[in-house]
């Protein structure tokens, strides 16, 4: 065998393993690098979600809070306090009675705003 065949498929065999194991680097390397990448995107993710949270909780202790006065300000006897003195009948001196004519002497005519045809004139009770 020749010396210089055998030098030259040395060479080609170092050339092989060379590009192959700079294809292995270079995967492996951007494989490593997509990882770190992932998991910084992944902590800064955590730290959004961490922080919503929080917020959640304080939104949530309001909503809690919120519940509880409306079924404090529901209850019957604060109800009551709440109306005392204002569902009563008012008497003859507080009531006011509007005839149609004065209705048509201060609004105008019916037809202009048309109450009647909507059932809104307080005579129709």
């Amino acid at each position: 065998m020749n010396p210089n065949c055998k030098m030259k498929s040395l060479i080609n065999y170092n050339r092989i393993i060379l590009v192959f194991g700079s294809l292995i680097l270079v995967l492996f390397g951007g494989g490593a690098l997509s990882i770190v990448w992932l998991r910084m995107e992944i902590s800064s993710v955590a730290k959004n979600c961490g922080k919503l949270e929080g917020e959640m909780e304080i939104v949530s202790r309001e909503v809690y809070e919120l519940r509880g006065q409306k079924s404090k300000s529901l209850r019957p006897s604060n109800l009551a306090v709440m109306v005392k003195d204002r569902l009563i009948m008012p008497s003859a001196g507080k009531t006011y009675y509007v005839s149609e004519s004065d209705l048509f002497r201060r609004v105008g005519s019916e037809t202009e705003f048309g109450y009647r045809q909507q059932g809104e004139f307080a005579g129709t009770r």
